[in-house]
């Protein structure tokens, strides 16, 4: 490893630690990292700063920012409230009831759409339906955006580095989704079990007055425009069909249905526009360039080529670390450069067993949440905690999340050593 690369990789560290403390804010803290990481990149590695900009995941942002002018004009119609409250009536306001039922709603909805629109949907309206009801949302939030990635485990048309696994490694999707679904749901099960346990204790608040009153209420009334609710239902299928029929132009997709709805807006664009959470867009960019700067000095190959030199031939120690590198070692690092970095790892160790890459693939979807920071998802549910004054702390969401994906990761592990065993 080169001093700069070295150098790079213990600011990224510092970064990640300094965002535990949680007494400065993410943001700033993120470009300065960004910052430093360019000039030990110009200064001691003598590349320029354009290489670096080059490796940003530029796709990813406009992504985030698309679903943000998306969810910004969908929510000003009134149809994440009107769902709400249809919601809250189904299960006459029980919240336990309702947090299952998210939960559930949540994984059926991300095996065929990536996690970060489906946060960002359901995200609005869980801190709708908990403010309703005088629930604590911040709890729904982190389990959501658990769910969100892992249900996506099975199938390829949901998570771009299913697709990029699938297609370098050449998987059978078919097998793929065999082998991998029963996974996901005994995931499920698991993940709903731990955050009930979790929050055995939290203030659950039993039928009150104006939870009656709320659970009266017409939910057609919360529907402020008609034309606009139509205008959003349609925008909403189409970017589903969209990202369903062509995953890896999801980001050309969202800017498509974002740009339209924006124009049809008319007056409203530009205070639209300001709504958005610049500060999430700008923690991402500063991200992004810290990763950059660590695979512009070669860090993230040599990570990944002394881990792959212990495999040798054997499948359980392949399949461990396909799951165990970018679950856990490479979770601060988006699961894109990952996947396509040690698909073709997976590839060779296909010839050992056709279950094997499959490893890649949990590995891969479990990389959001066990180390949060940096994805998409948990970045939007800290921005929607904020923006209701009930800010989530990285460190709270760290102390929540990271012990139940480590479970995950463990749980897999033991499920791909049986799955090895049963298909030679």
């Amino acid at each position: 490893m080169e001093i700069a690369g070295a150098i790079c990789l213990a600011i990224f560290i510092a970064t990640l630690g300094v965002l535990l403390l949680g007494k400065f804010n993410e943001t700033a803290v993120v470009l300065f990292g960004m910052a430093l990481s360019a000039l030990v990149l110009i200064i001691v590695g003598g590349k320029s700063f354009n290489l670096m900009m080059g490796l940003v995941g530029w796709d990813t942002i406009m992504f985030i920012t698309a679903m943000m002018i998306i969810i910004a004009v969908v929510g000003s119609s009134g149809m994440f409230q009107y769902i709400a409250l249809i919601l809250a009536i189904r299960t006459a306001g029980d919240v336990r009831k309702i947090f299952v039922l998210f939960m559930v709603l949540v994984y059926v909805i991300s095996l065929i759409i990536h996690p970060l629109p489906t946060v960002l949907i359901m995200g609005t309206f869980t801190v709708e339906i908990c403010k309703g009801l005088d629930a604590d949302f911040k709890p729904f939030l982190m389990a959501e955006c658990v769910i969100a990635n892992f249900a996506s485990i099975p199938t390829p048309i949901a998570s771009v580095p299913n697709l990029l696994i699938v297609f370098l490694a050449e998987l059978d999707i078919g097998l793929m989704f065999v082998v991998l679904m029963p996974l996901s749901l005994v995931l499920l099960g698991v993940t709903i079990w731990y955050m009930l346990r979790y929050l055995k204790d939290a203030p659950f608040p039993s039928p009150t007055d104006h939870v009656n009153e709320l659970l009266m209420v017409d939910p057609k009334v919360m529907i402020k425009s008609r034309s606009d609710f139509y205008v959003s239902l349609i925008a909403l299928v189409i970017l589903m069909i969209g990202m369903i029929l062509a995953p890896a132009d999801s980001a050309v997709v969202a800017l498509l249905v974002a740009a339209g709805l924006l124009i049809l807006s008319f007056s409203r664009a530009k205070d639209l526009l300001n709504r958005l959470s610049w500060d999430t867009i700008f923690f991402v960019v500063g991200l992004f360039g810290m990763v950059a700067a660590m695979e512009a000095t070669g860090v993230i190959v040599d990570i990944v080529t002394g881990m792959t030199t212990i495999v040798g031939s054997n499948i359980f120690i392949a399949a461990a670390i396909l799951i165990w590198l970018p679950g856990l070692i490479l979770s601060p690092i988006d699961a894109i450069p990952v996947a396509a970095l040690l698909a073709p790892v997976a590839t060779g160790f296909g010839a050992l067993n056709p279950v094997v890459p499959f490893s890649l693939v949990i590995g891969a979807n479990l990389n959001g949440y066990v180390i949060p920071f940096g994805d998409a998802p948990n970045m939007v549910v800290v921005s929607l905690a904020e923006k209701e004054n009930r800010p989530l702390t990285w460190w709270e969401f760290t102390k929540v999340v990271t012990p139940l994906g480590v479970l995950h990761l463990i749980i897999s592990t033991l499920y791909i050593f049986g799955a090895g065993l049963l298909i030679p």
